[in-house]
């Protein structure tokens, strides 16, 4: 009995995609990817329509991925361009940092920048209090956001992911935000940045920040998105990446190889798009 299951693992598991086209249904074979990622989905970001899923609806913790909705907040929250003195309270977080100091002068850009790159939680907190006041407040924004959006299952504590008692969500959820945001130009041109020139300091000086998500470097059609770690939450990614008119998110949670999942669950996705288009023209002529 070991034996035929562990036969039967190794044998392509196959996802089959059914259209319902001209009266008839059409199967569609697709080879489906093993991934080492405890949570793990492909999302066609301008449908909705998932792809790949696998234990999608887990709640778990997000880490850094929290950031891509403080990012949003931050920008639709408007006066980009507008300086200001960081709160120094704030800005003392553990973690990774954009570099700020105490009195520096910032805009909200440059903070999304800071966070989006160098996953830095002092930008993360100094956003937070610059959109809702402060810290406390900011949190109450981000699930007002998160309803809005329909992320049923998601509940935010905190403005940079760090773990936190219930603050939590899934990788459906989180794909669901992605799309969501990828609708922001500017959200999409930080995403992107490899590295960017920024000034901010105390005098405002120039500086380079560069972001540390490997897609962009190793996947050619990538235009980033997230990482992020905790203790907790282990290695979690965002990735998005656009071919042939069609834009895909993929989210990972808890995923010891998580750049490879990553190339294996967009090509997966790509593949099913790219056969759904093929089977509705041929159908169309």
């Amino acid at each position: 009995m070991k034996s035929k299951i562990k036969i039967t693992t190794i044998i392509s598991i196959v996802l089959t995609v059914s259209l319902l086209t001209a009266g008839r249904l059409s199967p569609i074979v697709i080879q489906k990817p093993e991934v080492s990622a405890v949570s793990a989905i492909v999302m066609d970001a301008a449908s909705g329509k998932v792809l790949f899923s696998k234990n999608s609806a887990e709640i778990r913790e997000i880490a850094s991925l929290t950031k891509v909705m403080t990012t949003i907040l931050t920008l639709e929250s408007g006066d980009l361009d507008k300086q200001f003195m960081v709160d120094n309270h704030a800005i003392h977080v553990e973690g990774t940092s954009m570099g700020l100091r105490e009195n520096d002068i910032v805009t909200r850009r440059a903070l999304c920048y800071g966070m989006m790159l160098p996953s830095g939680n002092d930008a993360a907190n100094a956003a937070a209090v610059s959109v809702a006041g402060n810290l406390c407040d900011f949190p109450e924004l981000m699930n007002q956001k998160a309803k809005q959006i329909g992320m049923k299952s998601s509940s935010f504590k905190n403005a940079h992911g760090l773990d936190e008692s219930g603050h939590l969500s899934t990788a459906y959820d989180m794909a669901l935000l992605t799309s969501y945001a990828l609708n922001n130009c500017e959200f999409r041109q930080i995403a992107k940045s490899k590295t960017i020139r920024l000034q901010f300091g105390n005098p405002p000086y120039s500086r380079s920040l560069s972001n540390n998500n490997k897609m962009l470097w190793s996947y050619d059609s990538c235009i980033g998105i997230k990482t992020g770690f905790t203790d907790n939450a282990r290695r979690c990614l965002i990735s998005a990446a656009e071919k042939n008119g069609t834009t895909l998110v993929v989210v990972t949670l808890n995923a010891p190889d998580d750049w490879n999942d990553h190339i294996k669950m967009l090509e997966h996705g790509f593949a099913i798009t790219e056969v759904l288009k093929k089977e509705y023209y041929s159908r169309s002529v």
